[in-house]
């Protein structure tokens, strides 16, 4: 049995049963929520990059939401609608300090972790900061896979699970803002739910001009501010 966490008002989960064919269905929908531990999460892209250490483990550094961005999920109204993460929305979460992981496509074997404090995260006036500052597991096959995917390009996206615990909707339930949240993991997907920014392979020999992911989410919160 599955238990649903997001807290979608009831004519927006009328509009997506009608839209997506799911009515009372918990399977996964590609790039709009997750299922992790019996538990239906939300999920939401995000912008990252792999860079190395001075021994040349590859470090993930990124920015798992940017705050103050508008994007469209399921498609925007008229049945899905148009969602800003709100300054802060994620700093209750830091400070309570809830057990986040870094996965791949939300599931499987944790990469980094909080609560071991191989995965560090940050909310700052750009949007929540993830990187692995010690470095990746290189004797991980997941980790080893991660990195080539990444560097031949195959895989060059991230994606933020969480449960929103405060929000705000417009009459016509078209326009979100998500207030407070509650993390859950930040993972590189094979399918976003925004495809605006990328994350890429970043070594300590790559062009600057190539090194876009994180440069991408700075300048968008520049440009809205």
């Amino acid at each position: 049995m599955t238990t649903d966490l997001r807290n979608l008002p009831e004519p927006v989960l009328a509009r997506l049963a009608d839209h997506l064919g799911e009515r009372g269905d918990t399977r996964h929908r590609r790039g709009i929520d997750t299922i992790q531990r019996g538990r239906l999460l939300e999920a939401r892209h995000a912008t990252v990059e792999l860079r190395r250490t001075d021994d040349g483990l590859p470090i993930l550094d990124g920015y798992a939401t940017v705050y103050e961005y508008p994007y469209d999920v399921a498609g925007g109204p008229p049945y899905g609608w148009t969602e800003t993460m709100a300054a802060g929305a994620c700093t209750k979460s830091l400070r309570e300090r809830d057990d986040v992981r870094l996965l791949f496509d939300h599931e499987g074997i944790p990469l980094a972790r909080t609560k071991s404090r191989t995965l560090t995260l940050d909310s700052d006036d750009i949007g929540l900061h993830c990187t692995t500052p010690e470095g990746l597991d290189t004797a991980s096959p997941l980790v080893q896979s991660l990195v080539s995917a990444m560097g031949r390009g195959d895989l060059d996206e991230m994606s933020l699970a969480f449960r929103v615990l405060r929000q705000e909707w417009n009459d016509e339930y078209t326009e979100r803002r998500i207030l407070e949240v509650q993390l859950f993991d930040v993972s590189v997907v094979t399918y976003p739910a925004n495809p605006a920014t990328v994350a890429q392979l970043r070594g300590d020999d790559t062009p600057a001009e190539k090194r876009t992911s994180v440069a991408y989410a700075r300048a968008v919160a520049d440009q809205l501010r």
